[in-house]
């Protein structure tokens, strides 16, 4: 497995990430595989196949409750080093600029490959008050600025993505282009963010595809029963952004006049979004870890035999049956420790025999090579560090507008937007 220099880690935290990380080290994972008789294909295959799954996770883990040189649980970040981990979301367990910053910057020094430090959003406090950036709403932008005109939308995207930039963030989870939004004027509206994010470098994951129903899919996905002509209706918006789109987000959406899996699960949704909306970059699921709520678990099966990828942890089973269905990235929820666990079982099942674990090595291999050309391609905007001074975020946080706010009547403040200019023109890609 490839391995990071120790002189690549940031001093202020070097202690931290050395003491948490103990708890990961061990010799490679194939060659435990093959001392205890488990290993069914040659050993460099198997090593090569290790090197590469670590890409396919993103890693969602929060931080709250904890109070040390990280934002973040201490065990995280030797896991995202050890594993090589492809995208992580960080849930800050902190609203200071400076705090969430040192930590994503401590992250991206930990893997080789650029990391993608994912947020939908990030809470700062500043000016007596907390201040919610991002896309982290029912509908995101377009939902919950419905009220704001075009150029305030925009001015709106400008200064997150300038925040988020500055935090070292350079994905966006979003905007959320579904029917969530409830916005007649959504692909015109999202394109406003789109160009806004990527004026700062930001890639952007548009969602939820195909759409979302009317359940809570965080608790249960009942079967919509949508006839397919009348979910295109629903899900054209994704075809006609897919060029804007960095990478596209679905959904654990069960519609069985489709399929008979969850979106997550089937390559017949995949194979619709591919054909008929032409998007050739990565495709990414929602959180796996949701679907341990739900009750029907007859959608959950994903079209796999039932003896398949038995006696490995279910969330890894999940992840190999998305990654079997054409997803790139998974989304993996929990601790580190459950990450690993994820880590492992896809390897286990990847390393076996059956026709399954067959396609799943084709799978890993075909996404990781997918996701290096994806970083490659864009690499400097990955790697890419914005200074700028806290005290210039403090001044974004002044002119948002609060929650409750009126936002069909809010407007803002022109005189602050212009001592800004410098700092946000700084601070954007050249053109």
């Amino acid at each position: 497995m490839r391995r990071i220099a120790a002189a690549r880690l940031l001093p202020a935290t070097f202690l931290v990430f050395a003491a948490a990380g103990a708890l990961f080290a061990q010799s490679s994972f194939v060659d435990s595989l093959q001392s205890r008789g488990r290993l069914r294909i040659p050993l460099p295959q198997a090593r090569e196949i290790q090197d590469a799954v670590g890409q396919l996770l993103v890693v969602n883990v929060d931080g709250f409750g904890y109070s040390g040189p990280l934002a973040l649980e201490p065990a995280f970040a030797p896991m995202v080093q050890r594993l090589q981990i492809g995208a992580v979301i960080p849930h800050y367990g902190s609203t200071s600029f400076e705090r969430i910053r040192s930590t994503n910057r401590a992250l991206a020094a930990l893997t080789e490959a650029p990391l993608m430090v994912c947020s939908d959003i990030v809470k700062l406090s500043g000016a007596g008050r907390v201040v919610s950036f991002g896309d982290g709403y029912v509908g995101g932008f377009l939902g919950r600025y419905r009220g704001l005109a075009d150029d305030q939308l925009a001015t709106l995207a400008r200064l997150d993505a300038f925040v988020f930039a500055a935090l070292g963030v350079n994905v966006s989870l979003g905007p959320t282009v579904d029917s969530s939004t409830g916005d007649p004027r959504t692909e015109d509206r999202a394109r406003i963010v789109v160009e806004a994010l990527k004026g700062y470098g930001l890639q952007v994951v548009l969602k939820h595809f195909p759409f979302l129903p009317a359940a809570n899919l965080h608790r249960e996905s009942p079967d919509t029963r949508l006839p397919l002509e009348k979910a295109r209706e629903k899900f054209r918006v994704f075809s006609d952004l897919s060029g804007q789109a960095d990478v596209l987000m679905t959904t654990h959406l069960y519609d069985s006049s489709v399929d008979n899996a969850l979106v997550t699960f089937s390559r017949t949704w995949n194979g619709i979004l591919r054909e008929e909306g032409g998007f050739t970059g990565p495709l990414m699921t929602d959180g796996l870890l949701m679907l341990r709520n739900y009750a029907d678990r007859r959608p959950l099966a994903g079209g796999v035999p039932a003896g398949d990828f038995a006696g490995i942890d279910p969330t890894a089973a999940w992840a190999a049956r998305a990654i079997l269905a054409g997803h790139d990235f998974v989304i993996v929820e929990g601790s580190p420790y459950q990450t690993v666990r994820v880590w492992e079982g896809l390897l286990t099942a990847a390393c076996g025999a059956s026709a399954a674990d067959q396609e799943l090595r084709r799978r890993i291999l075909e996404s990781a090579a997918r996701i290096a050309r994806w970083k490659s391609e864009r690499e400097a905007e990955l790697r890419r560090t914005v200074e700028t001074s806290p005290a210039d975020v403090a001044a974004v946080i002044r002119l948002l507008p609060p929650d409750g706010a009126d936002l069909g009547a809010f407007h803002f403040d022109t005189g602050g937007l212009a001592r800004l200019s410098p700092a946000l023109e700084a601070a954007a890609l050249s053109r």
